[in-house]
């Protein structure tokens, strides 16, 4: 059994223990701490290199070999790990303290007991180990661990066991070494990233150097060996140092500095020697391999870095130095070192892999289309093999882009194309070995190979122009032919075809425009000029298409069928007068064609002479929509004596009369535009001309002008929107014409005052006297000079007007005047005013808690003034038979200056009838507000028949005969009011038959 439990041991770990107790069975339990397995003893044999140091901040576990080497079991158990500083004897002194000044001191007392839940382990049997095996030594279920700092120590580990029948064996210890470490890192990567490199090419990398240790370490002239392996090509630095495979790449890594080399410490003062050296602290050097693909289906490739060796500058053994006096010194000096702390780390690799796979494809085969009939020009249409859709019949590229596509980019090709193409009749055209294309961007003038060298290229264009001429279908094919050199590993890829459908397209009009400016008419000087844009997309230069100009099918003259006539003139002709529809043609070299119509209007020239007996001239100068001739008729006039001119004082007498006829009187919307001119002999002494249509003169020109000595000229321009001048008289006034002036007579006493219903009061005064031409003027409007101002004229004698509040706004101020006012103007002072129309009672005022009570013959109505009162003058109470609403309020009502109101109803007729009440605020003006009906109350009066013998014949309400039995009650709001009076037949009444009496 025990040669069972000790296979489990790690002998190896026991060989460095000096002394390990020699152990037999004891009587009863024993805890027997054999051996400390973690750390390792540090053991220095002489003359040679110490071995199990530990290295300082590395963590460190403790480990150790317990077993129950007695006859019964042990059921308790603790121990503690100590560390102690030491001597170089392995002598302990105290116990050492960790960075935070804590004793480097652990004790677990829950290693066995019999609680489950508290201790790891509840018994150990005779013979057996402690786990197993070896047992990490821990607290609270952590490993123990101790990160050291330089220095000597001696780890103690002590059981305390129950029961143990010997404790002499529950103590070890070990003594350790802890010193600096030093260590230079040589790491190579892939620039890419990967850890291992894929497929051929060229492939950066980086070699990184660096220095790290628990102390200062500047290692000097470390010396780097760099070489490649496997299937490469070419190797080299980022600055072109060349790197093979051979062992002779060495790199010398760090930073060029001046440092001591050597310190003699003999002399005094000591004597120092400096030099230059590389002191490495991190460093980095860069380049790239290509990897070697020629004539292999594979490659394997890579790079070495290994440390060659170092210098480091110490007080080194080398550098004892004893005088003749036997005297020692410890000098400084340089020594070379080929390891350090961590030789795993002293070297690295990085490896690729590679197959190689030859290929060239044709990867896309285009149409393009967009040139001009002559081939140059930018493709503007593309279609692949990929695409669908129709072609234009024109002038093509068929465009065919070829690739590189084997494994390696170093591969070179050489290769050519052949395209075929057959047009719907099986006609075939062949080009034969094209390698270039301008015509089709990107382009490709001179012809490369694929690849990536120097004047290669890893894509390839080759394109062919051709003519498409018909509709039909045609078919594109294009083959890539290899260089016989290489052996195409998929040649299925190297033809490639398509077919598309070809069609013509009819050429387009762009535009169609007149270039004329001004409108046009019959008689003018400048011709009728078009132009026209057109496009063909089979021939965008469009240089092959014809163009002509036509008028109800014929040609025009001078526009007939030509290459490009874009612009076409044309001088006005009479039948071309209105509307003048302009049709342009346009056709394609292969059959298509399209049409398009301008229409033009053209105005008549109705400029027309006519004269009198007496020498009157009259000249009619006229534009207008029509095709019937344009005259007018001039003929004397009978005179015209003592007469009054509008807009001037004083009588005057005409010189000349013309009685003018137009042949027709064209709309303003017939005219384009129109004149008029009267000549005369200046003998007639003519100052002025008039337009005299029934009573109405219209002044036309006060500004005669000399035709020449003799002949005198009044002209007229007629304004725009105008129509012909309708019948009419034509009258030259003599004498010097006295401009009218604004009435004497003037406002005063002025005032516009809000009233009921929203109406505006306007009173005023006149002061002077007020002449036949003279008008009293009233203007309201919104604002001050408003465009939409309400106007009226009144005549001599009017003081007052009153502006209904139907044209009103509650609460809009209106800007009121009054003038005296003729054809020349108004006088002053004007009366002006602003008045704030009120239509309404403001403030939301309105009752509530309208009540009725009865007292005898009197009904006493109360309510309660709710909103704001500022615009409550008094109130209005208004009654019925039978209900109401607010639009269908009575008219039987009474005013209320305060919120009571007492009605009389001892004069009512008899009958039996609910009576309904409101009440309304009402404002300074009698404006008030629509109510529903608010509270009701009844009425009952009884009717008497008996004749009370007073000498008449007539039987009906005894009113005056005291008054009547009341019966009355409140349910539910409603009073009830019951009259017992005299005989009563019929009663006599208007509306709500109240108050008046009918015969029986």
């Amino acid at each position: 059994m025990l040669v069972s439990a000790l296979s489990s041991f790690d002998f190896a770990e026991l060989e460095d223990n000096e002394v390990i107790e020699d152990t037999g069975a004891r009587s009863g339990a024993d805890a027997d701490l054999v051996a400390i397995t973690t750390p390792k003893e540090t053991v220095c044999p002489l003359g040679a290199e110490c071995r199990n140091v530990l290295k300082v901040g590395d963590d460190t576990t403790f480990s150790a070999y317990i077993k129950n080497s007695g006859d019964a079991d042990i059921t308790e158990m603790a121990y503690t790990v100590n560390v102690w500083l030491s001597d170089a004897n392995g002598n302990p002194s105290i116990l050492a303290k960790d960075a935070s000044g804590n004793d480097l001191t652990w004790t677990n007392n829950d290693v066995m007991c019999a609680s489950v839940s508290v201790c790891d382990f509840q018994s150990l049997s005779a013979g057996a180990i402690l786990g197993g095996g070896k047992h990490t030594m821990s607290v609270a279920g952590n490993p123990i661990t101790w990160t050291p700092v330089k220095g000597l120590y001696v780890v103690e580990m002590i059981l305390n066991a129950n029961p143990d029948d010997d404790v002499g064996n529950d103590v070890q210890q070990v003594f350790v070494s802890v010193e600096d470490w030093y260590d230079i890192g040589v790491e190579l990567t892939w620039d890419s990233g990967n850890e291992m490199e894929s497929g051929s090419g060229t492939k950066d990398w980086t070699l990184t150097v660096n220095a790290t240790g628990s102390d200062t370490f500047d290692p000097r002239d470390v010396r780097i060996r760099v070489q490649t392996t496997g299937e490469v090509s070419a190797a080299q630095t980022t600055d072109g140092t060349t790197i093979d495979s051979s062992g002779t790449n060495i790199f010398t890594a760090g930073t060029s500095t001046t440092v001591d080399v050597y310190e003699n410490l003999s002399s005094e003062p000591s004597t120092i020697t400096t030099d230059t050296r590389s002191v490495l602290t991190t460093w980095t050097l860069s380049g790239s391999l290509t990897v070697d693909v020629d004539n292999v289906d594979s490659a394997s490739y890579g790079l070495k870095a290994s440390i060659v060796d170092y210098i480091q500058y110490d007080q080194w053994t080398s550098c004892v130095y004893v005088d003749a006096d036997n005297n020692s010194f410890d000098n400084f000096c340089e020594e070379t070192f080929t390891r350090d702390a961590y030789p795993a780390t002293d070297s690295s690799t990085i490896d690729g892999f590679a197959s190689i796979f030859n290929d060239i494809r044709i990867s896309q085969l285009t149409v393009v289309q967009g040139y001009n009939a002559d081939g140059t020009g930018q493709g503007t249409t593309f279609f692949t093999n990929a695409d669908s859709g129709d072609l234009n019949v024109g002038t093509s590229y068929l465009h065919v882009e070829v690739e590189h596509r084997g494994s390696e980019a170093e591969s070179t090709y050489n290769w050519s194309v052949n395209f075929q193409i057959t047009d719907p009749l099986d006609g075939v055209v062949d080009v034969i070995d094209s390698t270039t294309c301008e015509a089709v961007e990107p382009a490709y003038p001179v012809y490369a190979p694929l690849g990536i060298g120097q004047g290669m290229s890893m894509t390839g264009y080759a394109c062919t122009m051709v003519s498409l001429s018909m509709d039909g279908e045609y078919t594109f094919a294009a083959e890539l032919i290899p260089d016989t050199k290489m052996t195409d590993a998929k040649p299925s890829n190297n033809d490639m075809s398509m077919s598309l459908y070809v069609r013509n397209n009819a050429p387009l009009i762009i535009a169609l425009d007149l270039l004329n400016e001004d409108d046009l008419y019959m008689g003018q000087d400048d011709l009728i000029s078009m132009a026209v844009q057109v496009f063909d997309v089979d021939d965008p230069s469009s240089s092959n298409i014809e163009i002509e100009w036509m008028f109800n099918g014929v040609a025009l003259p001078g526009c007939e069928r030509t290459t490009m006539l874009t612009v076409c003139s044309v001088l006005i002709q009479g039948d071309y007068v209105t509307n003048f529809p302009v049709s342009v043609n346009v056709y394609d070299p292969n059959g298509g064609e399209a049409s398009k119509e301008l229409m033009l209007q053209v105005w008549n020239d109705g400029s027309n002479f006519a004269s009198t007996t007496s020498g009157l001239g009259l000249n009619y100068d006229l534009l207008y929509w029509g095709t019937t001739p344009f005259t007018v008729t001039a003929t004397d006039g009978d005179a015209l004596t003592n007469l009054e001119l509008p807009g001037f004082t004083g009588r005057y007498d005409s010189v000349g009369v013309i009685d003018y006829s137009p042949s027709t009187t064209y709309s303003a919307n017939d005219v384009l535009q129109q004149s008029m001119s009267i000549q005369y002999d200046k003998s007639l002494g003519a100052t002025s001309l008039w337009y005299v249509n029934g009573a109405s003169w219209t002044m036309l020109s006060d500004a005669p002008t000399d035709v020449d000595a003799t002949t005198g000229q009044f002209s007229y321009t007629f304004p725009a929107n105008s129509p012909v001048l309708s019948n009419g008289q034509l009258v030259l006034m003599g004498g010097s014409l006295a401009q009218a002036e604004v009435p004497s007579a003037s406002i005063t006493g002025f005032n516009a005052a809000a009233a009921k219903g929203g109406a505006i009061q306007i009173n005023w005064d006149v002061d002077g006297t007020m002449l036949s031409g003279d008008s009293i003027d009233v203007t309201v409007c919104e604002t001050v000079d408003c465009t939409t101002a309400f106007e009226i004229s009144l005549g001599a004698g009017n003081t007052s007007y009153p502006y209904s509040g139907q044209s009103t706004t509650h609460g809009v101020e209106y800007t009121v005047t009054v003038a005296v006012c003729n054809e020349v103007g108004c006088s002053s002072p004007v009366g002006t005013g602003t008045v704030v129309a009120d239509s309404a009672v403001d403030g939301g005022a309105a009752a509530t808690d309208l009540t009725i009570a009865a007292v005898e013959n009197t009904w006493t109505v109360s309510w309660t003034a709710a909103g704001a009162q500022d615009d409550v003058a008094s109130w209005k109470v208004c009654y019925q038979r039978g209900t109401f609403d607010a639009a269908n309020m009575p008219e039987t009502c009474l005013d209320a200056a305060g919120t009571t109101l007492d009605v009389d109803i001892s004069t009512w007729s008899a009958g039996t009838y609910t009576y309904h009440f409101t009440a309304v605020p009402v404002d300074a003006l009698g404006n008030s507000m629509a109510a529903g009906t608010m509270n009701s109350i009844d009425y009952q009066r009884d009717s008497d028949n008996t004749n009370t013998d007073d000498g008449t014949t007539i039987i009906g309400d005894d009113v005056e005969g005291g008054v009547p039995t009341w019966t009355w009650g409140v349910i539910g709001g409603v009073v009830v009011v019951a009259f017992i009076v005299g005989a009563f037949i019929l009663s006599r009444g208007g509306e709500g038959d109240e108050g008046k009496d009918w015969d029986y």
